[in-house]
């Protein structure tokens, strides 16, 4: 279902709904995770922080730690543990 939304939400112009934008890669790139896609979901999720660390926005960070927590069966991947040491630095979220 996330998916398909994406599909839809894709259509948006980047450049006006940048908040939307960047939680809607958070979600999708969760939807991926939760699928087992470890690879595309982390695509998605750097893209997320790439577009959110240029807003404020408590709701896009509380996305982007769903994310985090759904990364928890690759705790031990560095890719993985890179990511969640950029999203803290970036903007300031923990899992």
């Amino acid at each position: 279902m996330a998916l398909a939304w994406n599909q839809q939400a894709a259509a948006m112009p980047t450049g006006v709904f940048t908040r939307s934008v960047g939680m809607r890669l958070a979600i999708v790139g969760t939807a991926y995770l939760q699928a087992r896609d470890l690879d595309h979901g982390l695509e998605l999720g750097n893209r997320s922080v790439d577009i959110l660390d240029r807003v404020q926005s408590s709701r896009a960070k509380d996305y982007v730690a769903e994310f985090n927590r759904a990364l928890a069966p690759w705790r031990r991947e560095p890719a993985v543990r890179e990511f969640v040491q950029r999203t803290r630095k970036e903007l300031g979220v923990a899992a």
